[in-house]
């Protein structure tokens, strides 16, 4: 026959946390924003070069229609 365990309250256990200076998190979250904005200027580039390249081809439709 099985045995009944006695429930005990199970205490938490404390996990110690390292809370980084406000500075260091802003610099950090600062960093990021440039890089997304590196990123971000980059892709803007690409965008603009493709659209040049389908207006090109777009004008070059238009002028060859009867």
């Amino acid at each position: 026959m099985p045995t009944k365990k006695k429930l005990s309250a199970k205490v938490p256990r404390v996990v110690a946390t390292v809370i980084r200076p406000v500075a260091t998190r802003l610099n950090r979250i600062e960093d990021l924003l440039i890089e997304m904005r590196g990123v971000l200027d980059f892709h803007l580039k690409r965008i603009a070069a493709l659209q040049r390249q389908v207006d090109i081809l777009i004008e070059k439709g238009r002028v060859g229609l009867p």
